[in-house]
């Protein structure tokens, strides 16, 4: 579904330093790491995109990740939102119109549930008819046909009851990892999202509430190898495969030869 949300994972260092004259490697001036950017008292903007190729201005976007001060507010969008629309926003424009994509995707989200449940539950409803017209059908089959429909309206009744939550900022936390074919960051968000809840009678019943994602725990690719231009905005990225596509994470660099890299 979601991609979840909400929608960033885990960071590889790219080449994003130089060495001093004692040999330590140190950061180049402007480079940006996850967990570093979601201490920070600036507020930071991350957009999530699921692509084939390299992310243009008309590349849709799926969410937006703003962090400040230990939080993610994380927004999903309507796939009309692309790329370049989001990048000519200043965080603070971004922060307001996040909210208004934010209902727009639910409202959308909702009315294709609502949509799917309608017809599930005329489906269902066709098959009670048809058993019980039936010459032979056992008296477990006419119950369980009666325990879906029953289940069906239910979540039919909960869903156009259900009301949209704000984007709030929530806690996020970063943790970097070692593996034998590298290092990644795993990244825990807390988002408001439909949850498919696995029930008694069937497997179709959704619900509204607060979930903590643990984003793409699998290692990502060189980050930021070169950097991709979107109107006057010079964007970082850290990658990942995803069925057969790559999903991107990026954000605005200060300058050009700054990257999205790794936190010690």
């Amino acid at each position: 579904m979601i991609m979840g949300l909400i929608i960033l994972a885990s960071l590889a260092l790219g080449a994003c330093g130089h060495r001093s004259a004692s040999g330590r490697k140190t950061a180049n001036s402007g480079d940006v790491a996850f967990g570093q950017a979601t201490q920070s008292s600036r507020a930071h903007a991350w957009y999530v995109a699921t692509s084939r190729t390299t992310p243009k201005a008309s590349t849709p976007l799926t969410a937006i990740v703003m962090t400040q001060n230990g939080r993610a507010t994380a927004f999903r969008v309507p796939a009309t939102v692309t790329l370049g629309a989001a990048v000519k926003l200043s965080t603070d424009q971004l922060a307001r119109k996040g909210k208004v994509w934010a209902e727009q995707a639910f409202v959308e989200r909702r009315r294709a549930l609502i949509a799917t449940t309608r017809a599930e539950l005329a489906e269902e409803q066709k098959n009670l008819k048809r058993n019980q017209n039936a010459t032979v059908v056992s008296f477990a089959t006419i119950k369980m046909d009666k325990r879906i429909i029953s289940t069906d309206r239910r979540q039919l009744a909960r869903l156009q009851a259900t009301k949209f939550k704000q984007p709030r900022p929530l806690p996020v936390s970063v943790t970097v990892k070692k593996h034998r074919w590298g290092t990644s960051e795993v990244i825990k968000v807390d988002s408001y999202d439909f949850v498919k809840a696995v029930v008694a009678t069937n497997n179709r019943e959704f619900r509204y509430q607060k979930i903590r994602r643990q984003i793409s725990p699998n290692p990502y690719t060189q980050t930021s190898e070169q950097a991709v231009r979107v109107g006057q905005a010079t964007l970082g990225y850290y990658q990942t495969a995803h069925d057969g596509a790559r999903e991107f994470a990026l954000t605005k660099l200060d300058k050009p030869r700054s990257n999205v890299k790794f936190d010690s």
